[in-house]
């Protein structure tokens, strides 16, 4: 029976994988090891050798290991959804914002520094938002809206060893998240609680996709070969939009769930694709 191994994420996924062995592991509690160009996942539940790897570690904050597993992974030629050559390049957020200005896709502007002890080179006209860090999930963000709160938190941000970036605060009605499976594309409205775009989500209906956002979406998809995508756009009142980011571990709540029957059918299509390297041995632990 081959075996899925699905890293963090939703207990559900579970359910859509019938027929196989479905093993979930926290990367966090889990260590990756090539042995004989073979790939192993070990926790404290045991050993797994994977046929396919579904990764749904998201909204943490990347550290060096994860790199260091994704590494592994695209080694050992064992199938990732995303790829982990594709998660490789959504890792730091200064990547990710890099590719999409590339493509020519309308990405928010932002000043950046390597450190926060440059922050005084970095403000820019009220009210804007700091970013420390690679963080996700609403963390490492603050709006600055006057010299006295610019004050405090540059220096409560001094300590801080991590790269920064300032951005325009845009005033946005809502948020419009793109999520691409494979060759199907919807399109979700939402609005936080707060400032903070995708963050605390209060409100949120699907919305038909327009042509030309579905065309960018794709574009990028294609560029990253990315088998799951989505860019959060940002829409003004005056009808300007702008993308926020994109997330190639996108979570699906909300969505169809034809959505997530597209994924998990691409998950159970990789498993058919022949591996890279097949000198598979038993591993024992030991």
């Amino acid at each position: 029976m081959k075996t899925i191994l699905i890293i963090n994420g939703e207990n559900y996924w579970k359910e859509y994988f019938s027929g196989y062995e479905v093993v979930q592991k926290k990367v966090q509690t889990s260590e990756f090891l090539v042995k004989d160009s073979s790939l192993y996942v070990v926790d404290a539940d045991g050993v797994c050798r994977p046929d396919v790897i579904f990764w749904r570690l998201g909204a943490v904050n990347p550290e060096a290991k994860h790199r260091n597993i994704l590494e592994l992974i695209d080694y050992s030629g064992v199938p990732c959804v995303n790829s982990a050559s594709t998660l490789l390049v959504g890792y730091d957020r200064l990547s990710m914002l890099n590719k999409m200005k590339k493509l020519g896709l309308p990405v928010i502007d932002f000043n950046t520094a390597t450190s926060t002890r440059q922050l005084k080179n970095l403000a820019i006209e009220f009210p804007f938002v700091i970013k420390v860090g690679n963080h996700h999930g609403g963390y490492g963000k603050s709006l600055v809206t006057n010299d006295a709160q610019w004050e405090e938190l540059k220096d409560l941000l001094f300590i801080h060893q991590d790269y920064v970036t300032i951005e325009k605060f845009i005033d946005y009605r809502y948020d419009i998240r793109y999520l691409a499976v494979h060759d199907k594309v919807w399109a979700m409205k939402r609005r936080g609680k707060y400032w903070k775009a995708n963050s605390l989500t209060q409100e949120y209906q699907m919305t038909e996709p327009e042509k030309e956002w579905i065309e960018k979406v794709k574009m990028l998809q294609s560029e990253i070969k990315a088998d799951i995508v989505a860019i959060d756009v940002l829409e003004t009142d005056n009808g300007e939009k702008i993308i926020l980011e994109y997330n190639d571990i996108p979570g699906l709540s909300g969505f169809p769930e034809d959505a997530k029957l597209e994924l998990a059918n691409i998950v159970k299509k990789k498993i058919k694709e022949p591996l890279k390297n097949n000198n598979h041995v038993f591993f024992n632990p030991g």
